[in-house]
């Protein structure tokens, strides 16, 4: 009969990068203008499903393309329209448990392939991290019956990630008011919600999430020049986490779906409602202690072992940081003589290259904007794009000692761009959070089955073994090798207990050059 020994762990693997396409061709419905030209642009996902079946995690969603443009009687317009997207990641089958998912967009293309039809493509990189159900695990006739082995065990600090339940909340606000207004006259041009965190703290089978949503129109009011408004919300939600703990180092994931806008007409005019879906989600990470049976030997009998390498990653470190981002832009490097006002602004952050130093990491990039503004032609309003690039460079502090076999995974984002301008001078901001993972990197030689075959040794008389140890050797090493005990060579050869402390687990035999085996 074999008998099997087991330890189980929850195993965090990151799938390799999977990258692939989306692409939609959209027709203009009647009741808008022909599109003479094309201001702004904005591909953005909304993530709808994961399933797992077989040996693959297939996950699914849309891209969602804004357009803003100038129609053929030079009126800014916009359309929304979308493409689906799909990829898939091997897994476990049977053993598979979760998975995290990270999708974005690394680039698109929007053109116009007629006066009333467009054609947009995105390329998307999805990053999956998959936590399965593993064991570490020895078998093999060396723990049958009652022969019980001397074993070396190690116990090692594995990085672990689990997911919160996700939850829902719905927003409705309302950003404008307009007296007198005609509701058929009012038109929602483009709008925007993000969110932004405060605090995230575990409290009991719960987290709670503090933050702020920020909503955004563009409006327009017959003839009138375009305008933006803008509303900030608080939230405190709080999400259940089955097997949330205070040492986990938690993070948040929000996204913004099924945002709409509508014009409601009243007696007294009109207002202006962006209303959308939060969804709220929770990565909880710690590190999680594994047992690793490193090696094992019978006292009375040869064993014949076979061994495999075992590799993971340990968490050592993360945090974030929150700064304000600053870009200046003279007026002559604009497209526009008659610059008026900058309409709505966006901000999207492209990490060039992520530097350690000691305690400290190093996120080097450029915030590229982009926007729509006003300008004046002719005494009339019209409008031009602005797009143009600012370089950033930050910093986070980690608690980190160790310089060898490190991981560093940073992650950046932007909210809360606006622009002003001045007579000549255009000024944007933008408010930048930093997030940086830091884990090390560890390899260990496990066993990965024992075997007890041939006869058992007969003692015969007293006998003693003069060994000189190499500077390889360890306690379990040397009693292996005569098969004895670790503790047997130790006490025989009086061997201080430090050799057998928890920062010496194989019993390094440092500075003994010679011992005597009973």
């Amino acid at each position: 009969m074999e008998i099997k020994t087991e330890t189980s762990y929850l195993k965090n693997t990151k799938c390799a990068d999977v990258y692939t396409e989306s692409q939609a061709d959209y027709s203009l419905p009647d009741y808008l203008g022909d599109v003479r030209k094309i201001l702004f642009t904005e591909a953005s996902l909304r993530p709808s499903g994961r399933f797992a079946g077989g040996d693959e995690v297939e996950f699914s969603g849309v891209v969602v393309y804004n357009v803003v443009y100038l129609d053929s009687e030079s009126n800014l317009s916009s359309v929304e329209f979308t493409s689906d997207y799909d990829y898939s990641v091997k897994c476990s089958g049977e053993n598979y448990r979760d998975s995290i998912s990270d999708t974005r967009v690394s680039g698109y293309s929007v053109r116009l392939v007629g006066p009333r039809k467009i054609s947009a493509k995105s390329s998307l990189v999805g990053s999956v991290k998959l936590s399965e159900s593993c064991s570490v695990s020895v078998s093999g006739s060396a723990f049958e019956g009652d022969n019980t082995p001397e074993v070396n065990a190690k116990s090692v600090e594995v990085r672990s990630s689990r997911l919160s339940s996700v939850a829902e909340r719905e927003y409705a606000e309302q950003l404008a008011r307009l007296d007198g207004a005609i509701a058929d006259e009012v038109r929602v041009i483009y709008s925007d919600a993000e969110t932004t965190v405060d605090s995230v703290e575990a409290e009991g089978d719960c987290v709670c999430v503090k933050g702020k949503l920020r909503m955004m129109a563009v409006v327009a009011n017959g003839d009138a020049p375009a305008y933006s408004v803008e509303k900030v919300v608080g939230f405190e939600e709080n999400i259940e986490f089955d097997g949330v703990r205070a040492d986990m180092s938690l993070t948040p994931e929000l996204s913004v779906t099924s945002l709409k806008s509508d014009v409601n007409a009243d007696e007294n005019g009109c207002e202006v409602v962006v209303s959308g879906i939060v969804e709220f989600c929770i990565i909880g990470e710690s590190n999680e202690p594994v047992e690793l049976l490193l090696d094992c030997y019978l006292k009375n009998r040869p064993t014949e072992n076979t061994y495999e390498d075992f590799s993971y990653l340990k968490l050592v470190s993360s945090a974030s940081v929150k700064g304000s981002h600053n870009a200046e832009l003279d007026r002559s490097e604009i497209d526009s003589e008659g610059l008026h006002e900058v309409v709505f602004l966006t901000a999207t952050p492209k990490i060039d290259r992520v530097e350690r130093d000691g305690g400290r990491v190093n996120i080097v990039g450029e915030v590229r904007y982009s926007g729509i503004a006003s300008e004046m032609v002719d005494e009339n309003i019209s409008y031009v794009s602005l797009k143009f690039a600012s370089p950033f460079a930050t910093s986070v502090n980690i608690d980190c000692q160790n310089d060898e076999n490190l991981q560093v995974d940073a992650k950046i984002f932007a909210s809360g761009a606006s622009a002003s301008l001045d007579a000549n001078k255009l000024y944007a901001t933008c408010t930048l959070e930093s997030q940086v993972t830091v884990c090390e990197e560890g390899r260990e030689r496990i066993l990965s089955s024992s075997k007890a075959d041939g006869e058992s040794y007969e003692s015969v008389g007293a006998r003693i073994t003069v060994y000189y140890p190499t500077p390889s050797d360890t306690l379990f090493s040397v009693a292996k090798r005569f098969h004895t005990s670790s503790l047997k060579v130790a006490r025989d050869n009086d061997i201080s207990e430090s050799v057998f402390a928890a920062d010496n687990p194989e019993g390094k035999l440092t500075g003994i050059k010679k011992l005597l085996i009973y």
